[in-house]
């Protein structure tokens, strides 16, 4: 076994940080439209799990972007008409009479949502179900890991959230969340909720819920796995 180097470590670290930028900014890219947000979040994540994997995240990033197009249509909608009627009120309130009962309706109503969608989009990456398991499972996960979940869904609204309130420290930060902050919003996002994923994951395929393209997929990383280990035998 080689002994890895101060210099492998720099150059990897480089690396990573270099595929940070670029997948950031494709996200950003792919969501200028702004229609296309949800699809553009999908493609992220899948692009994160593939370079976690080794895989090229320009393919994951496709992929995920196409395959994963419909329900990453659904989960910005419900979150845009979310957005629209309860995140804009809610500080339209805050600026005008304080503190009081509707804005914090509005405020619990948003993190809910928020919360719902981002589990609509890491299992409909990770976890690919029949539309009701999927929908079903979004929301057995805010029970699941409540704190979690939460969490990630405001640090992934947290650029809105500060433009909507406090513009000023927006701007300060813009340039964070142009080079590498939705990256880390995603490997976040999926670290946290690991052992919620991999509870859904088995569930799936303990009861064959998966579709057929995780199914595909699975396949195809087994059968890449076997050549390594008969060579180990070997």
């Amino acid at each position: 076994m080689e002994k890895t180097t101060l210099m492998d470590k720099i150059g990897n670290a480089i690396r990573i940080a270099g595929n940070a930028i670029l997948m950031n900014l494709l996200f950003l890219v792919a969501s200028l439209p702004i229609v296309t947000i949800g699809q553009a979040w999908s493609g992220l994540l899948t692009a994160v799990r593939y370079n976690i994997r080794g895989d090229k995240w320009i393919h994951g990033f496709a992929a995920g972007f196409k395959t994963r197009f419909w329900r990453g249509t659904i989960s910005w909608i419900i979150m845009l008409a979310v957005d629209v009627f309860f995140l804009l009120d809610m500080f339209e309130t805050f600026n005008t009479v304080g503190l009081d009962v509707p804005s914090v309706m509005a405020a619990l109503v948003f993190a809910l949502m928020a919360m719902i969608t981002f589990s609509m989009q890491l299992l409909n990456v990770y976890v690919p179900t029949k539309t009701g398991q999927w929908l079903l499972n979004s929301v057995n996960m805010v029970f699941k890991a409540p704190l979690e979940l939460l969490g990630s869904a405001v640090l992934f609204w947290a650029p809105v959230i500060l433009l909507r309130g406090w513009p000023g420290y927006f701007i300060m930060a813009a340039m964070i969340f142009i080079a590498v902050y939705f990256v880390i919003v995603a490997v976040v996002g999926t670290l946290v909720l690991k052992n919620a994923l991999i509870y859904y994951l088995l569930d799936a395929r303990a009861n064959n819920l998966l579709l057929q393209d995780e199914q595909a997929e699975e396949e195809a990383e087994q059968d890449d796995a076997e050549p390594e280990e008969e060579a180990e035998n070997d």
